[in-house]
């Protein structure tokens, strides 16, 4: 069943595990971030109140099941436009476009793509990623991969020293540095080059027209008039200060 306006209702597929992109709090319970805000402004415009907003977590791989088990209305989970996806479910217009990245320590041999050679890669299950390094894997002679069900375990396996490098886009990469005790530490490459554009969707089952033609007319005024760029911004500068 699509999603129907009339209930006042909403439910949001969203990741949870990015402080500063998107994060439930261990302790209070608030979920925070730029694409729980951006979900907030979005019910806000096709409801006139967040208060009909449920936010569940989703993992990369089981996005497109969530949407086509009806577990979720939309998915705003940092979900990569592709050919096949948009064969599976229904993206809206990107809401933004990053870049492909790399996070190592500081000081890490591991300067560019080439540098992964006998290298370990953690990379999260499901995410396009994922499926870029899978194919890239024979040009890199000796690496291998470590996948994790989330983005914030590819970071804490580098912490951790069970990879040497964790590949997701640069927006996440940023994200998640910037909310370590000492983001110093640690480096972000971009690998761009080698790579597409990741323009993230919002995505809805196939067919949900009704709640696609919203979705796109909310992130073309908020395009228009800046907001989304602010609200990146203002994350970024949040999570700054600590």
């Amino acid at each position: 069943m699509n999603w129907d306006q009339s209930n006042g209702r909403i439910t949001a597929g969203v990741s949870l595990d990015i402080p500063g992109m998107s994060y439930k709090h261990p302790e209070t319970g608030i979920i925070s971030g730029f694409e729980p805000d951006l979900v907030r402004l979005v019910a806000h415009e096709i409801l006139g109140s967040t208060d009909g907003v449920e936010f569940l977590q989703v993992k990369d791989a089981e996005r497109v099941q969530d949407l086509r088990s009806g577990r979720v209305d939309v998915v705003v989970s940092q979900m990569t436009i592709t050919p096949d996806r948009a064969e599976q479910v229904d993206f809206s217009k990107p809401y933004c476009v990053t870049r492909e990245g790399l996070l190592v320590p500081s000081g890490s041999s591991i300067t560019c793509f080439d540098d992964l050679r006998e290298k370990r890669i953690a990379v999260t299950e499901g995410s396009i990623s994922l499926r870029r390094m899978r194919t890239a894997i024979p040009s890199l002679p000796g690496a291998t991969l470590v996948v994790t069900p989330f983005s914030v375990e590819n970071l804490e396996a580098v912490v951790k020293d069970e990879a040497d490098a964790a590949s997701n886009d640069m927006i996440n990469l940023t994200m998640l540095r910037a909310s370590l005790a000492e983001p110093e530490a640690y480096s972000i490459i971009d690998i761009g080059n080698r790579f597409d554009l990741k323009p993230f969707g919002m995505a809805v089952r196939k067919g949900n027209s009704a709640l696609l033609e919203l979705l796109n007319q909310v992130i073309a005024s908020l395009q228009d008039n800046g907001e989304i760029d602010r609200m990146l911004t203002k994350s970024l500068t949040i999570l700054n200060k600590f």
